[in-house]
């Protein structure tokens, strides 16, 4: 468990920091300018949807079957997995170009981004495709944390200052469409840059020599991952793109700061899934069952703990948020789906890294079909509760909470099918019921103040009870050691 804590503790204080700067823009910057905020999302989300087509299921065989490769030359293995992974999206990224120049006007369809910003898209795809193989290549060799400032921190930054520019004159929004791919381009190249000085970066064709694995199973896993991504990003996707398509930009930027409060609930999971996933492969490999169950316990109980805190905190601090400045009023409206995107995500976090357990495994087969299940469910229920029902941006997220509640269920009975391992332990028990115990003192907490105080002083108070609990009780024991015996004893 060395090296998981240490990069997630690297990762998670470069994700914080990306936090914090996130939250000044959310509150000071994007205000300006909805419509611009909103633009933007709806360009990002549509490029992240496009991505698994242009993957084509690369990251999952590069990671997966590393372990499988005979030699001892790892980097030159590695390299392998790496330029085959390069050509093949290469490859995908110019079929998507030629079919947006024969039929891209067919695709100017409702309010959004797709009418004049087609290019753009491709534009940022194919930058996040290329950083998405090279992050894929260092996850190969446990480095996870570096690369989130560039793929989470420098675009933290750099989306703010374009809004600004546009605000204040110095670019036209046509101009930010131009720069925005820049922004993204420049995150592909500091990976590259990254591998290189590491001196992991080996380009090389070559057989590859596999150890009882034949390659048709490489092409077997590609094929089904790319079902699986694209069910994935529809989960992750398809209430902005949604939101973009029927309602417009300015609808897609107030829904930004729901999907930002997610966002923040759900990076202990991204660093937890990442740094697991070859460990997984690798345990998985030894048939080493009792390790594989103790990192899905311990990964729920610490997840769900986190992730709990900082939900509580959006729900007994956003009313007051709302009302620090003016142009927040009007993100109002969108506090019912800061409840159910936080939700949805907090229970996501309870069942732990269940897809690692599918998709690093023999069964990721399954995985694909469950992910399907999971992104067909929510594109029915985006169009039901936006289209036909006309509930908006609550619609939205009250999809997305359906969806993940079902697929987190179908996730953790499939685990425990196949495997006989299960992420539920009283510890969730514990921590749900502190969690509700810590946001109903904080809500009816007797103040009269700005609202910069009450956001202060409530949001202490949750903080403080919650360290109270996870100090001085075994509720959550892996958190109780970091707290008492430092990180070198957090998961011994």
């Amino acid at each position: 468990m060395g090296i998981i804590r240490r990069q997630t503790i690297k990762n998670n204080a470069v994700s914080l920091l990306g936090v914090a700067i996130g939250a000044v823009s959310q509150l000071l910057i994007y205000p300006l300018d909805v419509e611009l905020k909103g633009h933007i999302d709806g360009i990002v989300s549509f490029a992240t949807l496009l991505v698994p087509l242009l993957l084509l299921g690369t990251p999952a065989v590069m990671v997966r079957y590393l372990p499988y490769l005979r030699g001892e030359n790892e980097v030159r293995n590695a390299g392998q997995l790496l330029t085959r992974s390069l050509v093949v999206s290469t490859l995908a990224l110019l079929v998507i170009v030629a079919l947006n120049l024969l039929l891209g006007d067919r695709l100017a369809v409702g309010r959004g981004v797709l009418e004049n910003s087609r290019w753009t898209i491709i534009g940022i795809s194919a930058t996040l495709v290329y950083a998405g193989i090279f992050t894929s290549h260092l996850i190969n060799f446990q480095r996870i944390a570096l690369p989130v400032i560039f793929n989470n921190l420098l675009i933290k930054v750099g989306a703010p200052v374009l809004v600004l520019a546009a605000v204040y004159g110095y670019l036209s929004d046509r101009q930010v469409d131009g720069w925005l791919v820049v922004l993204y381009g420049s995150s592909a190249l500091g990976l590259l840059l990254y591998a290189w000085r590491l001196g992991v970066l080996h380009l090389g064709w070559g057989s590859l020599d596999l150890d009882g694995v034949r390659v048709r199973e490489l092409y077997g896993l590609a094929v089904y991952s790319v079902f699986g991504a694209i069910g994935s990003r529809l989960a992750a996707q398809l209430d902005t793109v949604s939101i973009n398509t029927f309602l417009g930009d300015v609808d897609t930027g107030i829904y930004a700061i729901a999907k930002y409060v997610m966002n923040v609930i759900i990076i202990p999971t991204v660093a937890i899934n990442a740094i697991t996933s070859p460990i997984v492969a690798r345990a998985w490999r030894e048939r080493d069952l009792s390790h594989l169950g103790f990192l899905y316990r311990e990964s729920a109980m610490v997840l769900y703990a986190v992730g709990g805190l900082i939900y509580v905190g959006a729900v007994v601090c956003m009313p007051y948020v709302y009302n620090l400045t003016d142009g927040l009023e009007a993100y109002r409206i969108g506090y019912a789906s800061v409840l159910l995107l936080g939700g949805a995500q907090l229970f996501d976090l309870m069942t732990s890294i269940n897809g690692n357990l599918i998709g690093m495994t023999d069964y990721y087969r399954w995985n694909v079909i469950l992910v399907l299940i999971l992104g067909v469910l929510n594109v029915f229920l985006n169009y039901l509760f936006i289209a036909v029902l006309g509930y908006g941006m609550t619609g939205a997220a009250l999809s997305t909470l359906v969806s993940l509640l079902l697929y987190n269920i179908l996730k953790v009975g499939f685990v425990y099918w196949k495997m006989r391992l299960q992420p539920l332990t009283m510890s969730l028990l514990y921590t749900t019921l502190v969690l509700v115990g810590c946001g109903l003192a904080a809500w009816f907490l007797p103040l009269n103040a700005r609202s910069s105080v009450q956001v202060i002083v409530r949001g202490s108070l949750v903080c403080l009870l919650f360290f109270g609990y996870l100090r001085f009780t075994n509720g959550v024991p892996a958190l109780r050691r970091l707290l008492t015996n430092g990180v070198g004893k957090m998961f011994t």
